[in-house]
């Protein structure tokens, strides 16, 4: 971080910084509430985020249009993640894990890309991945998100970034829930 102090060899200090923020708005029979969640960024999804920025391959896949942390992902699960999680491959990689929670894969719910808003101009900026859910054939309940890297479940290449519980809802046939990831980028 720079701290303005005497430098005799005239070296410049440059940092960036990294938040992810989560917030979840659903509308059960008609009646809508927000709510903004703690969230876990793990060390997994930042070091791939450092590999791309330093130019190194980063676990996975290189980023390109169907590898990138714009698509979300829900589970129903409650565990609370940790940001040392092991978060990546095949099995870690889904939303929910490495606990014994669960993605969920139908009714609505299966990972999906989000609607992307680029940073623009100088620091700090922000940008969000934004997705609507709309339950479409059965009662099920939510209670996680997970901003992840890849189109499918189960892929071999998944990386989560970031994931964030909240309090379970039971989303009935054509009730919604929107997801928003707004990623915090600081430089200097």
């Amino acid at each position: 971080m720079a701290t303005n102090n005497w430098n005799p060899w005239s070296n410049k200090h440059y940092y960036q910084v990294l938040n992810a923020n989560f917030q979840e708005c659903h509308t059960l029979s008609g009646v809508s509430t927000c709510t903004q969640e703690h969230n876990v960024l793990f060390d997994a999804g930042a070091l791939w985020v450092q590999r791309v920025t330093s130019g190194e391959t980063p676990t996975g896949c290189a980023p390109s249009t169907t590898c990138g942390f714009q698509y979300i992902a829900m589970s129903a699960g409650t565990t609370a993640p940790v940001a040392t999680d092991a978060v990546t491959g095949a099995t870690n990689g889904d939303c929910g894990k490495p606990s014994a929670d669960t993605e969920l894969t139908a009714n609505g719910f299966g990972r999906a890309i989000g609607t992307v808003t680029d940073i623009v101009g100088s620091s700090p900026k922000s940008s969000t991945v934004v997705k609507l859910f709309t339950d479409t054939t059965a009662a099920q309940a939510v209670a996680k998100s997970c901003l992840v890297n890849q189109s499918t479940a189960a892929n071999a290449n998944n990386v989560q970034l970031a994931a964030a519980t909240f309090t379970s809802i039971t989303l009935q046939t054509g009730d919604t829930i929107q997801i928003t990831w707004t990623l915090t980028w600081t430089w200097t």
